[in-house]
């Protein structure tokens, strides 16, 4: 009796399509990959996807119109377990900067004019305001070695393990100097590691695209970086950049509002 494969299929919405990239150039567990489980659909691999029951969906990219609202509880109809992978999945990305504060109709029309739209254009949103997900591998874009594990700890059947330690961690195991002494603004202290501290390696803040780390202090870290001379409003927008609405809503919980 032949060896039963996991049936997989990766997706791709509102995004840069980065951390489906990602995944196709993991060039020497590619093969392993392939090989391990029975890939339904991956556009970027192949242009004959089949939507049909699945084990496990992987989902990059937020919710940005009414077609991909629908396309998602499609998906999460079918997969028996559903993975946020990337920023935009996770926390909404970018384009969830500005979401809840009720400017959609007005930025929209800013940006577009009058135009009719082939699609129907929705307020971008991450995959949880719309259906229910399992596990999240944020990232912008994910890592090659965070990836690879969850995807063989989920298609064996295990749990993944969690990656809970921030960017300042790896900052430190890499010998970098805190470029907070320096009273540069870095949200280091606040966001999850995984990216081996990309961007303090090369001398620039993080800016917390891998969204916030659950033990972060943001009320010490906002008071840190007001201190410097930052307004707490400005603090507010870049926080946002890439953690959205959720991410207010995460300070809230720890802090308090401010």
């Amino acid at each position: 009796m032949p060896e039963y494969k996991p049936r997989v299929g990766i997706y791709g919405f509102t995004g840069c399509a980065g951390d489906q990239l990602l995944i196709i150039h993991t060039e020497d567990r590619l093969l392993d990959f392939f090989n391990a489980v029975e890939m339904r659909s991956f556009v970027m691999a192949s242009s004959n996807p089949l939507e049909t029951e699945i084990d496990i969906a992987f989902v990059e990219g937020s919710i940005s119109t009414e077609e991909e609202r629908q396309h998602i509880k499609e998906i999460r109809d079918r997969a028996g377990v559903l993975v946020a992978i990337g920023n935009c999945a996770v926390s909404g990305g970018p384009q969830a900067m500005f979401a809840k504060d009720g400017s959609f109709a007005r930025r929209l029309k800013q940006v577009y004019g009058d135009i009719k739209f082939i699609t129907n254009p929705v307020e971008g949103a991450p995959l949880d305001e719309v259906v229910s997900v399992d596990y999240y591998l944020p990232g912008c874009p994910i890592s090659q070695s965070q990836a690879m594990a969850l995807i063989a700890r989920l298609i064996h059947g295990a749990d993944p393990e969690e990656f809970p330690h921030p960017v300042c961690h790896e900052c430190k195991l890499n010998e970098n100097l805190c470029l907070l002494l320096d009273q540069k603004f870095c949200l280091g202290p606040l966001t999850l590691g995984g990216c081996h501290s990309a961007c303090p390696n090369n001398g620039l803040p993080c800016v917390g695209c891998w969204g916030p780390n659950p033990d972060g202090n943001f009320e010490e870290q906002l008071g840190l970086l007001e201190s410097f001379g930052i307004p707490h409003e400005d603090i507010i927008r870049r926080v946002r950049n890439f953690g959205g609405y959720k991410i207010l809503a995460h300070i809230e919980k720890l802090s308090g509002k401010r």
